[in-house]
């Protein structure tokens, strides 16, 4: 499990646990910054650098309603997906390296998954996953992981979604181990527009421009995170509604930006007062032992911020587990139904 909750956080989760190219719309949508410490995210929109992108032949998504609502997990069993299924083509994975960030002055390690069904001049779905490598590469079950490169394999060999491409980044780090914790915190929680503009601006244009075939319909952008990286990547998915329609949260940390330091940033006030509504689909997972500290409950926080979404038009699903903020979590379960319900009915009319 990727560090760096707080030490009040965590301990009243253990106390309460009980058992090629960017899109041509790819600077931050002024419209979307409300509530980040009163900042206007124009301020700091990235200009969508250069590159080759593939025809996407128009919209390629009709997901209709099959899967949105609530659910609840009563029990947690290992899916089938954490296991390469009979006649599913494993996908390629590069090696760890690191980029050196101007802005943040630190090093983000990332990798790159592409599916085996992928192919250059063709139009693929991108993810971006934070907490990437340490968590959802991770087959390290009691520890925290997703089993993410398998989980796509299949999903992506039976079609359930299209071709691949994804960007797993984990936290930066500056040599020092005593201050992995502090820095993921530090660069998770603050609802700003920094980490989009690392997004936009610094890591996607070094490593993913001109050198893969990715869509430039935002409806084929999904950015996915677990916790702290969780609430970063709704604000992202929010300061960027032309870039990313796509978002899942695995007990994502939406209350860590409601606090005095940043402005008391409210999202479900922000997603009820924002007209018209984003095009945003949404798909988070909560627990019945999730984190409580004095910045609340997360099981109300997400249960609140989902309710508010369906209440303003916004396709989501929620799913409420069994289990605790920490490992075993229930998101590593429901990453394959996540994925699926995100990307259902969805096609490149060019492929």
């Amino acid at each position: 499990m990727a560090s760096g909750e707080s030490q009040a956080g965590a301990a009243a989760g253990a106390a309460t646990s009980g058992g090629s190219g960017l899109p041509a719309s790819g600077s931050m949508d002024a419209g979307a910054s409300s509530g980040a410490n009163g900042a206007d995210a124009s301020d700091a929109a990235p200009t969508s650098p250069e590159g080759s992108t593939s025809s996407d032949g128009g919209a390629f998504c009709n997901p209709g309603t099959s899967g949105n609502g609530s659910f609840t997990l009563t029990s947690a069993t290992d899916p089938p997906e954490w296991t390469l299924q009979p006649g599913a083509k494993a996908g390629t994975l590069t090696k760890s390296a690191n980029f050196m960030s101007p802005s943040y002055g630190l090093n983000f390690a990332y990798q790159i998954y592409t599916s085996a069904n992928y192919g250059s001049g063709k139009p693929a779905i991108f993810l971006v996953f934070g907490d990437g490598i340490s968590d959802y590469l991770s087959d390290d079950t009691n520890n925290g992981g997703f089993h993410a490169q398998t989980v796509l394999d299949n999903l992506t060999s039976t079609d359930d979604i299209p071709a691949t491409v994804a960007l797993f980044i984990d936290p930066p780090t500056d040599g020092n181990p005593n201050d992995s914790s502090n820095l993921r915190v530090e660069t998770y929680d603050p609802p700003t527009d920094k980490y989009p503009t690392f997004l936009m601006t610094e890591i996607i244009p070094a490593t993913i421009t001109g050198k893969y075939s990715i869509s430039s319909d935002p409806d084929a952008w999904a950015i996915i995170g677990y916790s702290a990286s969780g609430g970063q990547g709704f604000n992202v998915a929010w300061k960027l509604p032309n870039v990313f329609h796509k978002f899942i949260g695995s007990n994502a940390s939406y209350g860590a930006a409601n606090v005095a330091m940043y402005g008391n940033v409210n999202w479900a006030q922000i997603i009820a007062s924002t007209t018209p509504p984003h095009d945003l689909r949404v798909s988070n997972v909560t627990c019945l032992h999730d984190l409580m500290d004095q910045r609340g409950f997360w099981l109300t926080i997400i249960t609140n911020i989902h309710n508010t979404l369906v209440s303003n038009g916004y396709p989501a699903r929620l799913e409420t587990g069994p289990n605790s903020h920490f490992p075993p979590i229930d998101g590593e379960h429901d990453l394959p139904n996540s994925l699926r319900w995100m990307f259902q009915g969805c096609k490149f009319t060019s492929n």
